[in-house]
């Protein structure tokens, strides 16, 4: 028991990359090269809720979500942002990865409704893999 607290305080701690300034990741991601991930969710939403502390932050905590930048976006609140990321898409929770192809154009990718760990790791796998 002892073992597991620590283990989630230390993940708290050592690992944060999930924002909520879109700019802030968007930033992260040119910078880095890493791809985008974008989370669309809203805060009355209950399979948003879960997403989020079921998915999100168990994978955060581990580090699995390292090799993307990662913004979480309130729906209600960045309401034409999201317009534009979801294309007019209003099914919450929505995960979409933006990756950057060789050419230097991002290509996007979505998930859509709540989503367990596999398919989100098998999202960021597939845009993180080396090019050749």
């Amino acid at each position: 028991m002892v073992s597991l607290l620590l283990a989630v305080l230390l993940g708290s701690v050592t690992s944060a990359p999930i924002k909520t300034d879109y700019a802030e990741a968007y930033k992260e991601s040119v910078k880095e090269g890493k791809p985008l991930m974008v989370v669309v969710s809203a805060p009355w939403c209950p399979a948003c809720n879960v997403l989020k502390q079921t998915t999100l932050e168990p994978m955060a905590a581990t580090g699995e979500l390292d090799d993307v930048s990662v913004a979480v976006l309130n729906r209600d609140e960045n309401s034409e942002l999201v317009e534009q990321l979801t294309k007019g898409e209003k099914m919450l929770p929505q995960i979409i990865v933006f990756s950057r192809n060789d050419a230097g154009e991002w290509k996007r990718h979505l998930l859509k409704g709540f989503q367990s760990k596999q398919p989100v790791r098998n999202l960021i796998r597939s845009v993180a893999l080396p090019r050749g």
